[in-house]
């Protein structure tokens, strides 16, 4: 997977501030290593997404893993051409 860029990776760190209220300093934190997130934090951070990009994340490609640091979850959306179709 490509290195996602500075600044999407930055508007997912907000998005985690903002959804969850975790302040990341570091885009490669593992959320869940952490115990900073669980479960339910996950289905709070993709309804945050989805209404963030006005769009429905695909359940046949949900991967737990694209969730667990800022920089997977910005590397994923940019995959899938979801952060070119809607984020501001």
């Amino acid at each position: 997977m490509l290195d996602a860029s500075d600044a999407h990776i930055g508007q997912i760190m907000g998005l985690i501030r903002t959804s969850l209220n975790i302040e990341l300093d570091d885009p490669d934190l593992d959320l869940f290593d952490t115990g900073l997130a669980d479960s339910l934090a996950v289905v709070m951070l993709i309804a945050a997404v989805e209404e963030w990009l006005a769009w429905v994340l695909p359940l046949e490609d949900f991967d737990l893993d694209n969730f667990r640091t800022a920089r997977r979850l910005a590397e994923y959306l940019e995959s899938t051409g979801a952060l070119l179709r809607g984020a501001t």
